[in-house]
């Protein structure tokens, strides 16, 4: 079934994209994960728009530059939103749908699973 793999790697790709903001923000002084609410340029502080927030899919399609300024983006945010979803279509293959899956989806204690 296909459907289910489709859903992890979106769910991936999504997770990979709140990984970016924290790894962005929490450095930062100033900027929480939760302050500002939406997602900015690191160049111009410009708010991104919702449909400039897709994973990949965003970053593809403006080049890697922000539409406000033409800043060029980080290919980092980009590895990291699809390596996170590779990781969660590995880990689905691995352990189908259970409860092993979705405790190898949010483990950072960096174990291995068995």
């Amino acid at each position: 079934m296909l459907i289910p793999y489709i859903l992890a790697a979106l769910f991936g790709l999504a997770f990979g994209s709140f990984l970016n903001v924290c790894i962005y923000r929490i450095p930062r002084e100033g900027l929480s994960i939760h302050k500002p609410r939406r997602s900015i340029c690191p160049e111009c502080q410009t708010p991104i728009r919702d449909y400039d927030n897709i994973p990949v899919l965003s970053y593809i399609i403006l080049g890697g530059r922000c539409r406000a300024c033409g800043a060029k983006i980080s290919i980092t945010y980009l590895w990291v939103e699809l390596l996170t979803g590779g990781l969660f279509l590995l880990l689905l293959y691995r352990f189908g749908l259970t409860l092993e899956l979705l405790h190898g989806c949010l483990d950072r204690s960096g174990q291995r699973l068995t």
